[in-house]
């Protein structure tokens, strides 16, 4: 199997489902609609440009082969697992926390070990997520696990 043919496939299916996601986000109320229309816009149309290029790779016949080494799966399944783990959990024991934990933790199964690194990359998410929740989009978080407990 050839990659460009791969990537055909994964950027159409992906440019699909984000054009159905921008549909969907037009729908929202008229506050809440900009963001996810404007950045899901903007996935669909990288994608649009990653299938373009894909399929004149295609046509042409210029593409090598498509080589999975057993490394990069292994980190794939990593991202899936955690993404899956971290999109179920949030919700429960709170944004913030989730992130401060999730995002050293992937990093690190994902091979990196420098520690002050994996945990400033957390904080910085986790300030991030507040800032664009909380700050710019008026949005409360739900309330985080620990302070429920308190």
């Amino acid at each position: 199997m050839r990659q460009a043919s791969v990537e055909l496939g994964v950027a159409s299916l992906g440019a699909l489902l984000s054009m159905i996601g921008v549909v969907h986000a037009m729908g929202f109320p008229r506050g809440s609609a900009y963001l996810p229309t404007a950045v899901l816009s903007l996935l669909s149309l990288l994608l649009v440009v990653w299938s373009a290029k894909a399929l004149i790779l295609t046509l042409k016949n210029c593409t090598e082969a498509f080589d999975i080494q057993k490394a990069e799966v292994k980190r794939f399944v990593v991202l899936i697992v955690a993404s899956i783990a971290l999109i179920s959990v949030a919700p429960w024991i709170g944004f913030t926390t989730t992130f401060l934990l999730f995002v050293p933790l992937t990093g690190f199964l994902l091979g990196y070990r420098n520690w002050k690194g994996l945990v400033s990359a957390g904080v910085i998410f986790a300030s991030l997520v507040y800032l664009v929740f909380v700050t710019l989009l008026s949005r409360p978080l739900p309330t985080e696990l620990y302070m429920r407990l308190l």
